[in-house]
């Protein structure tokens, strides 16, 4: 494949990423609790050793595009007042904790809810996790304080289990939740900062997400341009082969 066309594929294919990405962040613009998706590229040349070639020498061929860093950007959303006392939302460090599958799973997401057993369960019905296991709320008015102490009609009942995760340790599970890299153990966060009545949104910017999508989708253009370029200029190559002019 002729050098050109390889770079201008690999450059095609890299913007056909960037915009998948971006577009899963705008669908998510207002989901409660979600962590945009960031997605960088690096160029290198690939260097393939041939034999016609004197010893030592290499053969350069043509220059790919890789992903160099795919990550969650943590960063704090905004926080919407909801009254709603079940709504919580974390200023700072730290995630909540779910039970989901058997296992322990992590979100920002504080919209939560009163399960018909009682149980203080999220909008998946994975019941959120305290310090002491699944939280219990009965039928009770319910406070929730700033540091995630749970109080159902005046009686303390358990505290919200809130953990930190490193930002290049978080993996994204799905429905809103996150899991950790093999063999981390989230920390205990010490003094979490908890808000009642209120939910974390989304920390997408739309105005910033539509402008890369514009400048991409741009790239990915003229990325398919310079393939059909090439191409066309092989093809009049061909057919001026045995051309007596």
């Amino acid at each position: 494949m002729d050098q050109g066309v390889y770079t201008a594929a690999a450059g095609a294919m890299a913007m056909e990423l960037r915009l998948a990405v971006i577009a899963n962040n705008l669908a998510n613009v207002d989901t409660v609790g979600f962590k945009k998706d960031h997605v960088n590229f690096e160029s290198y040349v690939k260097q393939l050793e041939t034999l016609p070639l004197a010893e030592g020498e290499y053969q350069r061929i043509a220059e790919d595009v890789v992903t160099k860093e795919y990550y969650i950007d943590t960063s704090q959303g905004s926080t919407r007042l909801t009254g709603n006392p079940l709504d919580v939302a974390l200023i700072g460090d730290g995630y909540f904790v779910v039970s989901s599958d058997g296992k322990e799973r992590y979100t920002r997401a504080g919209s939560f809810q009163r399960s018909i057993d009682g149980l203080l369960i999220d909008q998946g019905g994975n019941p959120v996790q305290g310090e002491g296991g699944d939280i219990q709320l009965g039928t009770g008015d319910v406070v929730i304080s700033s540091d995630g102490t749970v109080t159902v009609g005046g009686q303390v009942v358990n505290k919200l289990k809130v953990v930190d995760i490193p930002e290049d340790q978080l993996v994204k599970y799905g429905r809103n939740l996150f899991e950790v890299r093999t063999g981390y153990a989230p920390v205990a966060v010490d003094a979490p900062q908890i808000q009642q009545g209120t939910l974390e949104m989304s920390n997408v910017n739309a105005i910033k997400e539509m402008l890369g999508l514009v400048e991409t989708q741009r790239a990915y253009d003229l990325f398919q341009k310079m393939m059909r370029t090439v191409n066309d200029a092989y093809g009049q190559s061909i057919r001026n082969v045995g051309t007596v002019s």
